[in-house]
């Protein structure tokens, strides 16, 4: 009796029949939160006690219901970036990251700046 091919590729039933997928809320706060970081004029702050909390900026905090998501994201931008141009790069690439990686529709992306770093060179970490 032959083995079969681990290779070859399987007849997948109808997508209503494969069960459903979960993915925590957890997992979208992280992607919403890596995906502000990769933004241009975007900076990283942490404090002491942010260390600690883990609640440094960028944030971000998410609702999900179903298959959709609305994300809140705070920012940390370095002067002189228009703060115009930031949050709507913050808001463009967050919903597309979010959207492209669990397959949600991103209702809303809101966006607060938090702070405004002058002087200092961003700090970006490497995930």
């Amino acid at each position: 009796m032959a083995a079969a091919d681990p290779t070859a590729r399987r007849e997948l039933p109808p997508v209503d029949e494969r069960g459903r997928t979960v993915v925590a809320d957890a997992v979208v706060r992280r992607i919403a939160t890596i995906a502000a970081r990769e933004v241009d004029d975007v900076v990283v702050e942490r404090t002491g006690l942010d260390r600690i909390t883990g609640r440094g900026l960028p944030h971000a905090d998410v609702v999900v219901a179903g298959q959709t998501s609305r994300v809140s994201v705070e920012v940390a931008t370095r002067w002189p970036a228009p703060l115009s141009t930031v949050t709507a790069a913050v808001q463009d690439h967050v919903r597309e990251r979010v959207s492209t990686l669990t397959g949600m529709t991103v209702t809303a992306v809101d966006v607060r700046v938090a702070s405004v770093s002058y002087g200092r060179t961003a700090r970006r970490r490497v995930e």
